[in-house]
């Protein structure tokens, strides 16, 4: 069983995560950390993610009301 072996404790709260594929799931990915994280969802493949995609997400990020679930 793995999950006794991956600490977390030590990485804060994460504000934007950036998905490629089309995905829109977190798959487990840091439950605590990412609770209050926007999603930016990019369509392509990773081989294909360019640094547009980037300042893309960051972009919209910087576009979006925070107010973590309040």
């Amino acid at each position: 069983h793995i999950l006794p072996y991956i600490h977390s404790k030590d990485i804060s709260r994460i504000d934007l995560i950036i998905r490629w594929g089309g995905r829109r799931r977190l798959s487990g990915f840091l439950p605590v950390q990412s609770v209050y994280a926007d999603f930016f969802v990019i369509d392509d493949l990773w081989p294909a993610f360019k640094k547009s995609h980037f300042y893309d997400a960051l972009s919209w990020y910087n576009k979006q009301d925070v107010t973590l679930g309040g």
